[in-house]
């Protein structure tokens, strides 16, 4: 039996070799001339599972982050959305409360955001039936929300539906127009691959046979081969045909939220993306929510969880998890019209591990990118800075520095920057447990300045 002092002590130390701060919530307030780092605990460590976070700056200089917190992911159905609010008078941190709740239901990754209206909207998606793929796309919206503590009042809540495949009613026959568009978006990046050495059978890190069979489980999806019914077809002499097809509702269920959306003028683009199809996708609003639309498929090897980046030229960059084959790198893709379609998605220079990254894009002109500049491991969390728009990213600081195949850990990070030019991050914050027990987890905010990143 472990003795109860020692794994007091042995926690102790542990949370001041992490910055735990046990619980207290008085923060100093942030002096953003400052070129230090500022980290604060929302919430004590704890054994649950806490992941996922988003953060907004509220009207009145207020910090809302939003997390999604149970005993564990998709098959836990006591998974909830919380958050919590810091006040930028005091720097405390509010008790954390619930946002969304569906009973019996993970519900997950939340993106806290303010639209063109002063709207504050929460969008996250609930899992029906314990897969990525049974995910369903939900979002709430508050006019009212700047209480000082507990949760907004919620004004309107729907079903983000996601279409992007046209109208199939008779069933999806062999001229339908989104496998099309895919098959043309595969073979394109197929060749793509093999002219760059990436699949070979005899050296690369992708074979035919691996190729072919990912092709096998997305095109069932696209398809919709796991789901049919009797519908009509054109056969070879143009007579509609009575046939068993495929129906899409697997391809307009399994999306899911991770980034905020960049805003442009009256424009909205929600990233979005797929694990059953392993790509992303742009929902896309010109009326804040009335009515969407959605880009074609951003179409890579487990390019997911896009986040967006607004160029001086107008063009749009999406950074992505690379969750496919070797060499391990943010995947990026490009739209010149405004997210409605998307360039070949190629490997960056910027090292991932198959893990969610962050940029934004500051009102000098600079990018910020947050992310696990690994290759294996969530161990590292850094913030790179490019004054050239991604070409090159000279600055660059550690947020957590853990050893590598340990239990500590810094991921899945959002960030922002604030009306008062200061740059905020959340981040999930993991250390070891006491005396070999489980690890434990919280939900960190920093606060950073761009003097903090080019000192030297």
């Amino acid at each position: 039996m472990k003795n109860p002092v020692c794994t007091v002590l042995i926690f102790i130390l542990l949370s001041l070799l992490y910055g735990c701060n046990s619980g207290k919530k008085d923060q100093a307030k942030i002096n953003v001339a400052s070129d230090t780092l500022v980290i604060e605990h929302i919430f004590p460590f704890q054994y649950q599972h806490c992941h996922g976070s988003s953060i907004v700056e509220l009207p009145n200089k207020d910090i809302m982050v939003a997390w999604f917190q149970g005993s564990g992911e998709r098959t836990a159905d006591d998974v909830a959305i919380k958050g919590a609010r810091r006040d930028h008078k005091t720097g405390k941190w509010s008790e954390p409360f619930i946002l969304a709740d569906v009973p019996d239901f993970p519900d997950i990754n939340p993106v806290l955001f303010l639209d063109g209206k002063q709207r504050l909207w929460l969008v996250w998606y609930t899992v029906l039936a314990y897969q990525w793929e049974s995910s369903i796309l939900k979002y709430r919206i508050s006019e009212n929300y700047m209480q000082k503590s507990g949760p907004p009042e919620w004004k309107w809540q729907d079903v983000i539906h996601i279409k992007p495949d046209g109208s199939v009613p008779d069933g999806i026959g062999k001229n339908d127009a989104f496998v099309q568009t895919l098959e043309r978006k595969y073979s394109e990046f197929h060749d793509n691959l093999v002219e760059k050495g990436f699949i070979n059978n005899e050296k690369g890190p992708i074979t035919d046979e691996l190729w072919d069979r990912a092709l096998v489980q997305y095109f069932s999806i696209a398809k919709g081969t796991r789901f049919t019914a009797t519908g009509t077809d054109i056969n070879e002499k143009g007579e509609k045909v009575r046939t068993e097809l495929g129906f899409p509702l697997q391809r307009r269920i399994g999306w899911q939220s991770r980034n905020k959306p960049l805003i442009i003028g009256n424009r909205m683009l929600l990233p979005l993306y797929s694990d059953g199809f392993d790509f992303s996708l742009i929902a896309i609003t010109d009326n804040w929510g009335e009515t969407w639309h959605f880009s074609e498929p951003i179409v890579g090897a487990g390019s997911i969880q896009p986040s967006l980046a607004l160029c001086k030229d107008g063009s749009i960059t999406a950074y992505m998890r690379d969750n496919g084959p070797p060499p391990k790198r943010l995947a990026k893709s490009i739209s010149s019209d405004m997210g409605e379609t998307w360039s070949m998605v190629e490997d960056s220079d910027i090292p991932n591990p198959g893990t969610a990254a962050d940029i934004v894009v500051l009102k000098s002109g600079n990018w910020i990118l947050v992310h696990n500049d690994v290759e294996e491991g969530r161990h590292r969390l850094s913030v790179w800075m490019s004054e050239d728009e991604g070409i090159t990213w000279p600055y660059r600081k550690i947020l957590v520095n853990g050893e590598p195949g340990s239990d500590v850990r810094g991921h899945y990070p959002a960030i922002i920057q604030s009306s008062d030019d200061n740059i905020h991050v959340s981040y999930t914050n993991q250390i070891p447990g006491p005396g070999g027990q489980p690890s434990l987890k919280n939900i960190v905010h920093a606060s950073i300045s761009e003097k903090w990143l080019t000192k030297m």
